[in-house]
């Protein structure tokens, strides 16, 4: 037998054997039986839960804001003169009652031109009345009365009525009704040689002293009364739907005592492009701590909204949407979002009794399962 076909044999006896004994593996491995295959056991997650309680439930807008001063005026002369000397000092700091004198120029000489005016009209009058008595007998007694009563050093008294064109004409005629306005001009204008308070207040700034001259035109200070204050506060877009003038607002300082109370009184009808905020004016009352320009923070208070709760707003997404509990599996529900605060928001649509989650839980999806932790 030639080599060829000796190597040739022992290839064939080879597979033929390989062949034998993967037949046979076959057969045994259908001979064991099949283990059966089972799932692994889903373990529910616990996880707490709350009960939806509808009711009445108040927005709570935060805000902050200087506080200035509802009454503020800028003081101005309006005269020359020299700021006199004694009685309380026009001097930052110091604090005026209403109708009380803040500050008084020099008038010494307005005030004897003044006179002198007075009594170039007394003689007017004094030489008239000669003629009001001859020609206007009627009215002569109220004259009369008038010239008796003047007074060089005093205020000018309203004239008597007339009681004819006639006798008006004549008074003109004389130059004592022109005499009478130009000294009424010149009483208006001494009386600016003497400022007062137009309302309880402190000056807060002055740019003269006592002594000092003074020019028409000039700024002396500024004075900011007491009592009613404002906050004006930027609030975001999304909260002014909530606001309403007459809404109660409190405003706490850095300790979180309560400083100052009072209401919404303006909002703006326009919101800046570049924040998206609108101004809201809050009128306050007077506190012994509250001062013009000292910044606040506080809340608006707005009508509640009803059949109502609040929640963690980090349970609701920007969607609408929060997980409920459906027998003991989680499920995500759609809600009406009323509000949203900082830390809250305000849902609305589901039926009472209903169980929400109480805090967020990670992973979770529709389905997943979970029971109530006690």
């Amino acid at each position: 037998m030639s080599p060829f076909l000796k190597s040739l044999l022992r290839f064939v006896a080879g597979v033929a054997i390989l062949a034998v004994g993967l037949v046979v593996a076959k057969t045994l491995i259908g001979m064991k039986p099949e283990l059966p295959v089972s799932s692994r056991p889903v373990q529910p997650r616990p996880v707490k839960a709350l009960a939806f309680t509808p009711g009445e439930v108040q927005p709570v807008t935060p805000i902050e804001g200087r506080v200035d001063a509802l009454n503020r005026m800028d003081v101005f002369a309006e005269v020359n003169g020299v700021l006199a000397l004694g009685g309380k000092e026009f001097r930052e700091g110091t604090r005026f009652r209403e109708g009380e004198v803040m500050l008084r120029l020099d008038d010494s000489e307005p005030r004897a031109s003044l006179v002198a005016q007075r009594s170039q009209l007394l003689q007017l009058l004094s030489t008239s009345l000669a003629d009001l008595r001859l020609d206007y007998g009627d009215a002569w007694p109220g004259w009369q009365a008038y010239v008796s009563a003047f007074r060089v050093d005093e205020t000018l008294a309203p004239l008597p009525e007339f009681t004819s064109d006639r006798e008006r004409l004549f008074l003109a005629n004389r130059g004592i009704l022109s005499a009478f306005h130009n000294i009424r001009a010149a009483e208006e204008r001494l009386a600016k040689y003497e400022i007062r308070a137009p309302f309880t207040g402190t000056l807060t700034s002055t740019t003269v002293r006592p002594g000092a001259l003074v020019r028409a035109g000039q700024p002396l200070g500024t004075f900011v009364g007491e009592g009613v204050f404002e906050v004006k506060s930027a609030v975001h877009a999304r909260y002014l739907e909530h606001l309403a003038p007459g809404d109660s607002v409190a405003f706490q300082e850095e300790s979180g005592a309560t400083v100052a109370i009072g209401e919404v009184v303006r909002i703006a009808n326009n919101v800046d492009a570049a924040t998206q905020s609108a101004s809201v004016f809050c009128r306050v009352r007077s506190t012994e701590t509250l001062r013009d320009g000292r910044y606040l923070s506080g809340a608006v208070y707005s009508r509640p909204i009803p059949d109502a709760m609040a929640v963690r707003l980090d349970l609701v997404s920007e969607a609408g949407t929060l997980f409920v509990i459906a027998g003991d599996a989680l499920e995500e529900r759609e809600v009406q979002v009323a509000f949203r605060a900082v830390e809250t928001a305000i849902i609305t649509g589901l039926e009472e009794g209903t169980s929400l989650l109480a805090e967020p839980l990670s992973g979770a999806y529709s389905g997943l399962a979970v029971n109530i932790a006690e």
